[in-house]
């Protein structure tokens, strides 16, 4: 066995790799004082397995590790590799060369190989075990185990000569083989204290195993039994759920019938409409009648005209025949039988005047009933008319009259111009004449003055009708918007209303909380405490959609209970604000931004969630410009319409869609949309009734 090669690394003075080969003729290694030749035998003694820090000349192990100089870093490993040629087999192992590594890391860590495979050092120990090369035998010798041999110190000379004849191997044997007999003894005594306790709890063991054999009995009862109450309890729930079937049935029917009667009102208010309709086209077609008599009337007075006309040439023609002076008695005869006769002309066509008159007033009181009938503007606007017609009626017998008079006063100057020469008596008659004439002068005036004043009633007549329409279309235009108004109104109450009881969007824990009355009397979801304007709506629903469906508690308790009740019922997880823990919250202070303000100032909410809401809307703005302007900081930003919002270190956003917006504030909308009902119907009874 020789020493072949030794390699040291980071080992003391060691911080670059040396390597120092054992050849033939090297009998030491020589040189000045501090180059490190005892560092030498200290690796060779370290690789070999030494573990006291003072024969290494160290105060502790991980001094041993080059500690680094004012150029130099220090090193993190210490290694030193020992190759030794075993061309003699002195060394028990089948290999001709045996190279053992140490290996220290400064963590403390420690590890050593035997030809590059990792092993123990009791390994490499009991490998060069009486060989007479270990880290204690006297291979290596330092300076001051000299003086240790002469002086016979610790026995250390009988050391050397039992090392020098093999009895030391021997001897360690021995001294292990004792201790192990001493453990083995000290194990049998172990073992008997073992065997004594278990004796002494065998029968406390027996006692436990015949209760464990009871309690598996016991738990197999206990199973069958709570089979059959699950039995029992689903029997229970399956007629509960039929009957809750049967009532949903029941409702539907319900709720059939009595959309069935809304349709049946409705449309029997489209046949009220109908026949309203119909009720004006025969106003229409009868105030048509009445135009057609009025038509006729002037027709008739247009051909009495003529016949007067016609009269009138045949008496100048008779008049004219009369040449002689005696003939004009006879004359002035056959004028007054004239002027009988036109007045019993007269007579007659008053008379038939008359009768026309009384068709029309019949026909006008029929008008006015049908015109009641329908509403009471439409009768105010006939009244109107009926006065305007009979101004007219009048007018046109101030016409008529007077025509009849100008008549007259061209007859009496034809005979007073024929009878200038006649005798005191035509005389006379000439200035009764006159007299008539000037009488017939001031009454023609008079009913001249009459009929601008009835011409002027007959526009101030037609400027009323002609407003009462307008005012009449524009009542009827409002209540078909108002119609339109509430139509919508109660389509969106019954979306709204169908939303709410559903509780579509929702988890089902929160619809079965929901049903659940005894428990839900005072415990609000978020999504029915707040409002907001429609513009902002989109933007707050957004940011609070993780919320939504939380329900709010004033106590720790009540969240319990509910969770309790969903735990029993296998109803899944639902989610609670506690009032109570928000007492000691304090806010944010707000920030002012030039386009964005704190989202808690357009929301609506009852008082009493002040601190709640000002929790989960902590530094939440509303921003209204730019979304690529949105500020960057520990605030949360989301725009106005709602389709960016930018968080810390998150930037989400996107389409909306067309439900977004329709969950926050079902309950306030409902009550929202009830009073707006209930105004548009009082303003449709109002319009009706005028």
């Amino acid at each position: 066995m020789q020493l072949s090669k030794l390699e040291i690394k980071g080992f003391k003075s060691f911080a670059d790799k040396i390597v120092i080969n054992f050849d033939e003729g090297i009998t030491g290694i020589v040189g000045p004082n501090g180059c490190g030749k005892s560092n030498v035998v200290d690796s060779i003694r370290w690789v070999l397995g030494e573990q006291k820090t003072s024969a290494l000349r160290s105060e502790k192990m991980e001094n041993v590790i080059f500690n680094g100089t004012s150029q130099r870093s220090p090193q993190q490993m210490a290694e030193v590799s020992l190759t030794i040629n075993n061309t003699k087999n002195i060394l028990p192992t089948e290999y001709s060369q045996v190279t053992i590594t140490r290996r220290l890391y400064r963590s403390g860590e420690s590890e050593y190989l035997l030809n590059g495979v990792a092993c123990r050092l009791k390994d490499i120990t009991n490998l060069f075990l009486d060989t007479g090369v270990a880290s204690n035998s006297y291979a290596i010798i330092e300076l001051g185990m000299v003086d240790d041999i002469l002086n016979d110190r610790d026995n250390s000379r009988r050391m050397l000569f039992e090392e020098a004849a093999g009895i030391s191997k021997f001897k360690k044997r021995k001294k292990e083989t004792l201790k192990k007999l001493e453990d083995t003894d000290a194990d049998l005594e172990r073992v008997e204290d073992l065997l004594f306790e278990i004796e002494k709890n065998m029968k406390s063991l027996e006692k436990q195993a015949r209760q464990t054999e009871q309690y598996y009995k016991i738990k197999e009862d206990y199973k069958e039994k709570s089979i059959q109450l699950a039995k029992v309890v689903v029997n229970k729930q399956k007629e509960t759920f039929a009957t809750v079937q049967k009532q949903v049935e029941t409702e539907s029917d319900r709720k059939t019938k009595l959309t069935t009667g809304l349709a049946e009102k409705e449309a029997l208010i489209e046949k009220s409409k109908a026949e309203l309709l119909l009720k004006e086209k025969t106003l229409s077609s009868r105030q048509k009648g009445i135009n057609d008599f009025v038509a006729k009337i002037r027709q008739y007075e247009s051909e009495k005209q003529i016949k007067n006309e016609r009269l009138r040439s045949l008496n100048d023609r008779v008049n004219n025949l009369k040449e002689q002076i005696d003939q004009d008695k006879k004359s002035n005869e056959r004028a007054r039988f004239s002027i009988q006769s036109l007045e019993t002309e007269r007579d007659t066509a008053h008379q038939a005047l008359k009768e026309i008159s009384d068709k029309v007033d019949l026909l006008k009181s029929e008008y006015e009933t049908q015109k009641a009938a329908t509403y009471t503007l439409q009768g105010e606007s006939d009244a109107l008319r009926q006065v305007y017609r009979t101004k007219q009626e009048e007018s046109f017998q101030l016409n008529k009259s007077l025509e009849i008079r100008e008549i007259q006063i061209s007859s009496f100057k034809q005979e007073l111009e024929r009878t200038t020469t006649d005798t005191s008596h035509q005389s006379a008659s000439i200035a009764e004449f006159e007299k008539k004439t000037v009488v017939l002068s001031e009454e023609i005036k008079e009913k001249n003055s009459y009929l601008e004043k009835l011409k002027k009633e007959e526009e101030d007549v037609f400027s009323r009708i002609t407003s009462l329409e307008k005012t009449i279309e524009m009542i009827r235009e409002e209540m078909t918007e108002t119609g339109r108004k509430l139509d919508s109104r109660q389509n969106e109450f019954q979306l709204t209303k169908s939303l709410v009881e559903n509780l579509e969007g929702f988890p089902e824990a929160i619809k079965f909380l929901k049903k659940n009355v005894s428990w839900t009397k005072n415990a609000p979801l978020l999504s029915d405490i707040l409002s907001t304007s429609e513009e902002y709506r989109v933007a707050i629903e957004n940011y609070l959609e993780p919320y939504l469906n939380y329900y709010i508690v004033e106590h720790e308790a009540e969240a319990y209970e509910a969770i309790n009740i969903l735990s029993d019922a296998s109803k899944g997880k639902a989610n609670f604000f506690i009032l109570d823990s928000f007492e000691k919250f304090s806010p944010s202070d707000i920030q002012m931004y030039s386009n964005a303000f704190p989202a808690t100032q357009i929301i609506e909410f009852d008082p009493k969630y002040n601190k709640l809401m000002a929790f989960i809307l902590d530094k939440v703005y509303v921003y209204e410009g730019d979304v690529r302007n949105i500020p960057t900081d520990e605030n949360t930003s989301t725009t106005k319409s709602g389709k960016v919002t930018r968080r810390r270190f998150s930037l989400s956003g996107g389409s909306v869609g067309l439900f977004e917006g329709k969950k926050i504030g079902r309950a306030k909308n409902l009550e929202k949309l009830e009073k707006e009902i209930k105004e548009f119907t009082k303003r449709l009874k109002t319009s009706g009734t005028l």
